[in-house]
């Protein structure tokens, strides 16, 4: 998982695409008749405009006489990036308009859904008319309808030292041209700079929030998705009846929700599409468990290997400034490198009890405030022993044959990261079962020693609080300057990482 401030969670369990296609999409008395009091039934795919349809599509002409000539041409091409271009365009679009939670409150109807129609003629509606909106512009574009699904479900909102909530909710998922299934969130895209700004200096504590879908569904079929919080067998119609849709949308919320590392360290440096691509690659990366390699990821203890990668990626983007794949798939790795490595447990530490406090940033010879060892001896005194002789941590027998202290004894003076997808690891969790290390590095000569090494979960930093299998910091705290406090290790970790990436970017950028 790569080191990121979102805290969206999740998200990537359910099958987006969806499980089940319902045969009954209707749902009863949803729209009232103009000029009476009767409501009618509606096919719930009908809010869906068909991509003939006039007033989208003038819609989609002001958005494109807004653009370059360039990007007016590749929001109509069929080139490679043109698909999640236009995406990201029509989300932007769509991020002009209104929230209004109270909008569509009629006379015996009081939250009747909006055609897409309706809602550029208000200029505005509440999630599931931004929704509907947003996903009919995505198809009018040329974007398949079967790479677009308007998702009904709630969101879990887990905030620190506070009541759990739950919302209904309603938002588009969008499947990039990497495969990958994004959520399109029609409520973030309204936040203004101001309420993002506030959000980022405020974002601590962070609430964790989970996108559960129930249904999703597009032009041709609703579907249901296996997931939890509410009783399938109610059917739709008694489902929507039920629902309450969440109308105290606070822009800052959702900013801070969907925020991630690269937000901060490139949002003032590079424009909107250029961290969308950025985005992707770092995200692809974490998705695709078929193309697992340790090295993105600094797992397994490849961190030289892992380097290497990374500065190749940079080499690419020095030489084309316009290679954001590149550039994504080096920021996904420099934070992991902080996330899941053992450098910053020993790194010098710059202003550790402040907010913006940070490691050094890494490169080769960059000291350290003591020597990498894993026994019980601490490489310094201000440092905690970071032992692998006692047990406390877990091998992979399968793999390594020799004994912990062995293990510490060969390991010292390196940095070192926790294993991940090792064959027949006991630790491994559900996924590890279906990613596999390449074989090239598997018959790397001894690899037997990475088994030694504590697994991912016990030792990686990757989230504002440590999961269930975590060992090597504390959930408690002595202090903003304890150095074995989790939540001290991601603060450092996070601004660090943030330095680094902008770093990367402005020396490529220096290079040109």
């Amino acid at each position: 998982m790569c080191l990121q401030m979102s805290a969206v969670a999740r998200w990537h369990s359910w099958n987006w695409a969806g499980d089940e296609i319902i045969y009954n999409p209707i749902i009863p008395a949803s729209r009232a008749i103009p000029g009476k009091n009767k409501r009618y039934p509606i096919d719930i795919r009908e809010f869906l405009t068909t991509t003939n349809n006039a007033v989208v599509h003038r819609a989609l002409s002001e958005l494109t006489k807004r653009l370059l000539i360039s990007e007016q041409s590749l929001f109509r091409s069929h080139s490679r990036g043109s698909f999640d271009f236009r995406a990201d365009k029509v989300a932007e679009y769509v991020g002009q308009l209104r929230y209004l939670p109270k909008g569509n409150m009629i006379q015996r109807c009081p939250d009747a859904w909006l055609f897409p129609d309706e809602t550029l003629a208000q200029r505005g509606g509440d999630c599931e008319d931004l929704s509907l909106l947003l996903a009919a512009l995505l198809m009018a574009a040329g974007i398949s309808s079967y790479c677009v699904r308007v998702a009904l479900g709630h969101l879990e909102i887990d905030i620190p030292k506070g009541k759990p909530q739950r919302h209904d909710h309603c938002w588009v998922m969008y499947q990039n041209e990497s495969g990958v299934w994004e959520i399109l969130e029609p409520l973030r895209v309204l936040a203004s700079a101001r309420a993002i700004a506030k959000a980022r200096a405020n974002r601590r504590p962070l609430a964790a929030v989970c996108y559960v879908p129930h249904y999703v569904f597009n032009t041709d079929h609703l579907w249901l998705v296996r997931s939890t919080g509410f009783d399938p067998r109610t059917g739709l119609a008694e489902y929507s009846r039920r629902r309450t849709f969440w109308n105290r949308f606070d822009p800052s919320f959702a900013a801070s929700v969907h925020s991630t590392i690269f937000d901060k360290a490139l949002g003032d440096l590079i424009d909107g599409a250029a961290l969308d691509r950025v985005k992707r690659r770092s995200l692809w990366l974490d998705v695709n468990i078929l193309t697992y390699d340790p090295r993105d990821h600094f797992d397994n203890s490849f961190i030289g290997q892992a380097w290497d990668v990374v500065n190749q990626r940079l080499a690419a983007f020095k030489a084309n400034n316009s290679d954001w794949e590149s550039f994504g798939a080096a920021a996904h790795s420099i934070g992991d490198f902080y996330a899941h490595s053992s450098y910053v447990h020993f790194a010098t530490l710059k202003r550790p009890a402040t907010a913006d406090g940070a490691a050094l940033v890494y490169e080769p010879g960059v000291g350290m405030a003591g020597t990498p060892a894993y026994t019980s001896q601490s490489a310094s005194p201000s440092l905690a022993p970071f032992d692998l002789t006692v047990g406390r941590f877990s091998v992979n027998q399968n793999l390594w044959k020799g004994t912990q202290v062995e293990a510490a004894a060969a390991w010292a003076g390196k940095i070192i990261s926790g294993r991940y997808a090792q064959k027949y690891d006991p630790q491994a969790t559900f996924w590890e079962g279906f990613t596999s290390i390449p074989s090239k590095l598997v018959s790397t000569p001894g690899f037997s020693l990475r088994g030694s090494a504590p697994h991912h979960d016990e030792i990686a930093v990757d989230s504002e609080s440590p999961g269930k299998r975590h060992k090597l910091y504390s959930g408690n705290s002595g202090g903003p300057a304890d150095r074995q406090a989790f939540a001290n290790q991601f603060r450092w970790r996070v601004n660090t990482a943030t330095q680094h990436i902008r770093k990367a970017f402005l020396d490529a950028r220096q290079a040109q």
